[in-house]
């Protein structure tokens, strides 16, 4: 990542208050230590283990965006921008603590949707746009789904048919709320393609 001065004043940068992460967006975070992303014309600027970064848009070389859910926590999306010289950065919309944070879900939104806007037509075409997670990984998702649709849906459901005990029925609706939202973020990160021209609902978190 090619470090600059900034041309842009005060006035045309906005402040993001969101965590991030460098390198790849895999593995558990603890804690996030570092947050604040900037946005303006000239480029992308924030701040790590107290060290500035910056960096303008014809240095990027894909984006990855995916959303996620935390059972009885919530939702969260994340922006994983990746640049030319391989390094990464991953913006999101989890608490420092790596916990989906409802109140920072429209900062993510308005994130998203001002970066892709700062893009210009060449960059465009030339930044790879992905949304989902690997092929492999939605493959997994899929198996662990139904596999739990099974235990904690079909089977239930076949012992309150049959012995028409309540105990089954609070399965039955425990799994509902566990299967429900698996299958909608499973469907959101379906592997593919995205127009950063028109970013539909589901490349951002909801429920």
């Amino acid at each position: 990542m090619e470090a600059s001065a900034s041309d842009s004043t005060p006035d045309d940068r906005r402040f993001y208050d969101l965590h991030f992460r460098e390198g790849p967006a895999r593995g558990i975070i603890l804690r996030y230590r570092d947050s604040g992303m900037r946005l303006s014309p000239a480029g992308m600027e924030w701040y790590a283990e107290g060290e500035r970064r910056f960096t303008d848009y014809s240095t990027i070389d894909a984006v990855r965006l995916q959303t996620g859910h935390i059972p009885k926590s919530g939702y969260f999306g994340t922006c994983e921008i990746t640049f030319r010289n391989g390094r990464n950065v991953t913006i999101g919309s989890l608490d420092k603590w790596g916990s989906p944070d409802g109140e920072r879900l429209d900062d993510y939104a308005e994130f998203v949707q001002d970066f892709h806007g700062h893009l210009s037509d060449e960059d465009r075409r030339r930044i790879r746009f992905e949304a989902g997670g690997s092929a492999f990984r939605h493959a997994f998702g899929t198996v662990a789904v139904i596999l739990g649709g099974l235990m904690f849906v079909v089977l239930p459901l076949g012992l309150l048919l049959y012995t028409g005990e309540a105990k089954a029925l609070f399965i039955l609706v425990g799994g509902a709320a566990f299967i429900i939202p698996a299958v909608r973020t499973l469907k959101r990160n379906t592997p593919r393609t995205y127009d950063p021209h028109h970013l539909d609902e589901d490349l951002f978190p909801h429920t």
